[in-house]
């Protein structure tokens, strides 16, 4: 059996608090991070809950009806294999790999593969185009590229920024051939399967040290270019307060709605089912079908589910009522979650829906935690081994009430789940300040300590001297049955004076058009104090997504400001004040 180092015993011990914690002020007044010096959590950790271990540590379904069980012992023994394999192929302790994959068994194995053998891992999204895969080797200082097949083409295609690159392993199916054109200083491509040939036991011949570098994210870019986002070797142990927050048990079944390429796929379906001991499923779909994952869910007993809003959005308009779920615990995160969309979750399942709030720089650091009063429109308290305070732009802590920006305390104690750093020198200067780290989220606390969510920092905007903030009126907005998602920037009306305007994408069944927008127009002035209306709406087919699915403000706003720079309108804009008659503009303010 294997031993458990000195370091990782403080791991298993605040595991252990955690798992077994009976309240949030228990869980909160006894959370404290450990002093860890050499720590592998595949190998500390990982191998051993793993070794003899018959429980399924991995449950994988896709569309066409396809499945397989791996258990604890059986993911040991084959990442063990991958990181033989890696490491006779070249890998180094500190290479950096980049996995472009959908999610998969395979993408398991990597996972703790690439870890046991001391590389350093970037999920990078599928949808990923060739200059965007040139940026993130260069950038991200690749050496090498892991990529199912049918991915191959956009590398292949990655131009000069190959050259750098030691190596490239093709995932694919039995049937499919790796294909490997010879092209001088450019490494062909390795069959991934060729690591069943390698020996089922590992050993390492290096330290790995806490501090190392272990995951690369390159983040959404909602508002600017993607940053590269370093964390070490100790950020699993951070995931203590996402395993903690998804409420994780070793008996869950735990379902992440979410692609591989991004940091909450790491998050909740690989590192915190795997600190609980518990089971991680997994669905591979190549577009979302609310009726096949519902189908899904009930088929293999799903008890804990973590689901963006968009996902939520999808599920209101399916009969809950025909499955038999084993659901016990449900979680949303990624995108604030306004309270009719809470309210209906409650309705369709019979449980709360609990928020939480984190980055790809953090773990989960503000949550509604188990047993917790939910409250409406807030994302929780500040999760345990966090500091989290509201501070005004001196870094001075505002009052109860008041809009700040959302910040994390790094001195005396830096949590463990916390950023290592961009690999932006300035950009670190930006967000490290006086023993704080800037989030760049606004929000304000109330009274009971719960933080209510306002919108990114550069979102936020005044409007006639009064603060408006996008996600708040997107709330409202939402609400309305027609509309399917909204965006909310400010523009400039006839006066020179900033207003906001609404972006709406409309439900399949209703279409863009005159008497749409007034209906909608009339829903905004009963439900949308005067100050913070939207003065002009205008609807689109679709909103301009990061690859991850979110919003693109900078790009609805650019497109706007163009607009009212050649004197244009929209193909489907509409103005309040194009219904003065109907809306009864001069009686009403």
């Amino acid at each position: 059996m294997k031993e458990i180092t000195h370091d990782a015993q403080k791991f298993f011990d605040l595991r252990e608090f955690v798992l077994n914690g009976k309240s949030y002020e228990e869980v909160a007044e006894g959370f404290k991070w450990p002093r860890i010096t050499k720590f592998n959590w595949a190998v500390d950790y990982f191998d051993v809950i793993a070794e003899g271990n018959q429980k399924p540590a991995l449950i994988f379904a896709d569309a066409d009806g396809n499945e397989e069980t791996v258990t604890y012992d059986e993911m040991m023994k084959r990442s063990n294999q991958v990181a033989n394999f890696l490491s006779d192929i070249g890998l180094e302790k500190g290479d950096r790999v980049m996995l472009m994959m959908d999610t998969s068994v395979e993408i398991y194995e990597l996972f703790l593969g690439i870890m046991k053998a001391g590389g350093a891992i970037i999920p990078a999204s599928t949808l990923l185009s060739p200059a965007d895969v040139a940026d993130r080797i260069v950038r991200g200082d690749v050496k090498y590229v892991i990529a199912h097949k049918q991915y191959h083409n956009r590398v292949d295609e990655a131009g000069e920024a190959l050259f750098r690159l030691k190596g490239l392993i093709c995932v694919k199916s039995p049937e499919e051939k790796c294909v490997c054109e010879s092209k001088e200083n450019i490494p062909c491509w390795v069959d991934y399967r060729e690591y069943q040939n390698y020996d089922e036991n590992f050993e390492t011949n290096f330290i790995t040290f806490s501090s190392d570098i272990l995951f690369l994210f390159f983040t959404s870019g909602t508002t600017s270019k993607p940053k590269l986002v370093m964390h070490p070797h100790h950020y699993p142990v951070g995931h203590l307060t996402t395993m903690y927050w998804l409420d994780l048990k070793p008996d869950d079944v735990h379902y992440n709605i979410s692609s591989p390429g991004w940091a909450k796929f790491l998050w909740s379906s690989f590192i915190a089912p795997w600190n609980a001991g518990c089971t991680a499923f997994t669905l591979k779909y190549d577009q979302f079908d609310a009726d096949k994952v519902l189908k899904a869910m009930e088929k293999y007993k799903i008890t804990s589910l973590c689901a963006p809003l968009s996902v939520w959005k999808l599920f209101g308009s399916k009969d809950f009522s025909k499955y038999k779920f084993s659901l016990k615990k449900m979680v949303s995160a990624g995108e604030p979650v306004n309270p009719e969309i809470s309210k209906m979750a409650k309705k369709l399942t019979g449980i709360e829906l609990r928020e939480g709030y984190g980055q790809t720089e953090t773990t989960a650091m503000v949550g509604t935690f188990p047993g917790m009063k939910t409250k409406p429109g807030s994302i929780g308290k500040v999760a345990p081994g966090y500091e989290v305070k509201i501070l005004n732009t001196q870094l001075d802590e505002v009052e109860r009430g008041e809009d700040g920006q959302i910040c994390c305390a790094i001195y005396p104690v830096k949590p463990m789940g916390l950023l290592t750093a961009y690999e932006d020198p300035q950009r670190n200067k930006d967000i490290f300040k006086g023993g704080w780290y800037l989030t760049g989220d606004t929000a304000y606390m109330d009274k009971e300590g719960y933080v209510h969510f306002v919108g990114r920092v550069d979102d936020v905007f005044k409007s006639l001297d009064y603060r408006i903030s996008p996600f708040e009126v997107e709330s409202e907005i939402i609400e309305n049955q027609a509309v399917l998602e909204v965006g909310v920037i400010p523009t400039v009306d006839k006066k020179d004076r900033i207003v906001p305007k609404a972006f709406i994408v409309l439900n399949q069944e209703y279409r863009p058009n005159r008497k749409m927008a007034l209906d909608i127009f009339r829903f905004i002035r009963d439900h949308i104090a005067p100050y913070k209306r939207p003065r002009s709406i205008e609807f689109m087919d679709e909103f301009p997504k990061t690859i991850s699915a979110k919003v693109m403000r900078k790009d609805l706003r650019a497109y706007d400001e163009e607009l009212r720079k050649e004197g244009k309108t929209g193909k489907y804009e509409f103005f309040e004040s194009d219904f003065a008659k109907e809306l009864n503009l001069r009686k009403r303010k």
